[in-house]
């Protein structure tokens, strides 16, 4: 559904075209299948076309089918499976009223209807009239969400007055009259995932301000809408009552994400969380949802999974302020792993080394001076992404690099260049050109590069470290440990592009804990450094004889966290 389809959709809408017309003539517009409401056959149908029975749920699968992939990244719509809407509704609807916050074509309310109309909570007219509400910005959505309801419960669309054309992410309550006055006995859906870092996405200034003002505290640069329906999810609950949203897996672990975590936690308590490891949405989202409920309580955390929302257990609730990622590591086959060092005083990476990145003003510095190496003669700084990080080694001029929308071969930087056209960029760089590590983001396991020769220009997003000279080899061994990959993939869970890879901060670098067995830890960064010196990759045999040895460094038992390191491992796969 292009733009000027789906503004023709709402001029038909306007103008008193029933919906179920307007989707027929949208899907015959759009190379879409032909189908039958009500028993009779919406043309035109051509005979060689195919036609379809459309139920309760349909027209509403059909609208969201027909939103072009343009479309559905701008309003951030993914559409829910029946299955899984039906298993999450199941989790918080037990009476009362429902309320879907960013309905849609209305699979989650319709879900809920059925829900409330097997519990025997009233009749089908009497929980459409009465008991569901609903809300988008779309037009077109919401006549379909008021048509599907309405064709299930035997009434007219007129009757189903609680779904409305709004905005309650700036609203709130407002937008719904006859609304309950101590809030709804459950919120349900999935709102659209509008995530700030993509220009299709991210929110004009005004909108920017005016969320700001309706969520003091929750609005940075890079929140994604989709947590925002969180914090509105619960101001429209009644004491004691739960909701579900489904969102994407960054908000079990994003920095922008942690002043909604501990805005749900003050006012309630994750009750369980839903985490899908399937890929049944479309374009193979990862998504997740927290149930979060009303009130106080010190419970543990129900875990469930998949398409078929089935129970994986409990865990211990999140102590206030910290990541959510660790609660379903167990889920993504992510071992445990009890570091010594973060509680028996050993230290931390920052209290021997500063560990910083570049921001965008560095790598926009970098553009213009930036060019490929010139031969043997050429003495020019690398520059080096993230692509060409391994393990323990750099594949500087071995390996494409990509940087400034083009593929480099073995690309360099003129400091005299960066620093005449940018000095502040160019004193970064020059303060830069010292022995250093870099460490690489979106990684299975963390990946250390030594900067030996003090030559490196790192590109954002690279983490760079900075630790006294002799303590190069003993930091890259420990970041390079098996456990301390085990720990950052269990605390940073959702906050990488993929649930399977690492993003650190370089804060969260500097946090990392540093090995308790000093004689073992010696005895690792001298294998760190055989296998940097190797010309090829070192082979299983010394790799595994590096992670053994690390594991002691840490007092970790190998078993399972070296094997699962090593399955992960570059050199490996």
């Amino acid at each position: 559904m292009n733009g000027s389809t789906t503004s023709g959709a709402r001029a038909a809408l306007s103008a008193g075209v029933p919906i179920e017309v307007v989707l027929a003539s949208v899907a015959a517009g759009s190379g879409g299948p032909a189908f039958i409401v009500d028993g009779a056959v919406v043309e035109p149908v051509a005979l060689d076309q195919p036609v379809d029975l459309v139920g309760d749920d349909g027209l509403g699968r059909i609208y969201e089918g027909l939103l072009g992939s343009r479309n559905r990244r701008s309003l951030g719509a993914f559409y829910t499976p029946s299955e899984v809407a039906a298993g999450l509704v199941a989790q918080v609807v037990t009476r009362g009223t429902v309320v879907d916050p960013a309905c849609g074509g209305g699979a989650f309310l319709l879900v809920a209807a059925r829900r409330l109309f097997d519990l025997g909570v009233g009749s089908r007219e009497e929980i459409v009239a009465e008991r569901l509400f609903g809300a988008d910005i779309d037009p077109v959505a919401v006549a379909v969400c008021r048509w599907s309801l309405a064709s299930w419960a035997g009434i007219s669309s007129d009757e189903v007055s609680g779904v409305v054309v709004g905005n309650p992410l700036s609203d709130g309550a407002t937008v719904w009259d006859g609304r309950p006055v101590d809030g709804f006995d459950a919120v349900v859906g999935n709102p659209p995932f509008l995530g700030q870092l993509r220009e299709g996405t991210a929110r004009g200034a005004v909108e920017r301000e005016v969320l700001k003002e309706r969520f003091a505290g929750l609005v940075g640069a890079y929140t994604d809408t989709a947590w925002l329906f969180m914090a509105l999810g619960l101001d429209l609950l009644a004491e004691g009552a739960r909701m579900v949203l489904i969102q994407p897996q960054s908000v079990l672990a994003a920095r922008d994400a942690a002043p909604v975590r501990s805005h749900l936690l003050d006012r309630g308590f994750l009750d369980a969380l839903w985490f899908d490891r399937s890929g049944v949405f479309s374009g193979r989202a990862e998504v997740c949802a927290p149930i979060v409920q009303r009130g106080s309580d010190n419970r543990s955390v129900r875990l469930l999974v998949d398409c078929d929302v089935d129970p994986a257990g409990e865990v211990e609730a999140p102590e206030a302020g910290a990541q959510w990622g660790g609660l379903v590591a167990g889920l993504m086959g992510i071992p445990g792993v009890e570091l010594a060092g973060s509680d028996s005083g050993a230290g931390r990476v920052c209290d021997i080394a500063t560990t910083t990145a570049g921001f965008r003003q560095h790598y926009y510095g970098l553009v213009p001076a930036a060019r490929e190496h010139r031969g043997a003669s050429d003495s020019a700084a690398r520059l080096v992404t993230t692509g060409l990080v391994d393990p323990l080694r750099c594949h500087w001029s071995q390996r494409d690099a990509r940087f400034a929308r083009r593929v480099w071969t073995a690309p360099v930087v003129d400091t005299n260049l960066v620093s005449a056209q940018n000095p502040v960029v160019g004193a970064w760089v020059e303060a830069l050109l010292r022995p250093k590590l870099l460490v690489a983001t979106q990684t299975r396991v963390i990946e250390v590069v030594v900067d030996m020769a003090g030559d490196m220009v790192p590109v954002t997003p690279l983490v760079i470290i900075e630790p006294d000279e002799g303590d190069l080899w003993r930091l890259a061994a420990a970041l390079s440990a098996p456990p301390v990959s085990a720990l950052a993939a269990s605390q940073t869970l959702g906050a990488a592009r993929a649930s399977d890879r690492i993003k650190l901060s370089a804060g969260q670098v500097g946090e990392m804990p540093l090995p308790v067995d000093n004689g073992a830890w010696s005895d690792g960064a001298a294998l760190a450094r055989h296998l940097w010196e190797l010309p090829g990759s070192g082979g299983p045999e010394a790799w595994l004889a590096f992670g053994s040895t690390m594991c002691a460094a840490y007092g970790v038992a190998e078993t399972p966290v070296l094997e699962w390191w090593w399955d992960r491992h570059p050199e490996r796969v």
